[in-house]
């Protein structure tokens, strides 16, 4: 299995706004000087689909849920979430790194999916 990789957003240095650590300035102030933020802990559900067409690589599965995850330091996140069931928006998850699928090349693919806390 491959190791998780840490789910880690950018903080402004000058504004404290929160954003994508592909940016390379705020998009708020627009300033260069970011303190790197990690998510941690659980998070709750804020908005959600069920895909019932899904793409090739997930042809293993008739649907599946993706979904929009804040975490209690403001980061958010979007991935996939275990189940179909009983899912209400500001419920609280947890982060699980798995394998999602395999590529169309039959490569193993793997990031965090959010599983309801019970």
């Amino acid at each position: 299995m491959n190791v998780p990789e840490k789910i880690i957003w950018k903080k402004c240095k000058n504004c404290g706004f929160l954003q994508h650590k592909t940016h390379l300035r705020c998009l708020k102030c627009k300033k260069t000087e970011f303190d790197k933020i990690e998510a941690s802990g659980s998070c709750k559900l804020l908005t959600y689909t069920i895909l019932k067409a899904p793409p090739a690589e997930f042809r293993d599965k008739p649907s599946y849920v993706l979904g929009v995850v804040e975490f209690e330091n403001g980061i958010k996140g979007l991935g996939q979430i275990t189940t179909q069931g009983n899912l209400k928006t500001g419920m609280q998850l947890k982060p699980v790194y798995r394998k999602i699928c395999n590529n169309l090349n039959d490569t193993e693919v793997y990031s965090y999916m959010f599983k309801p806390l019970e």
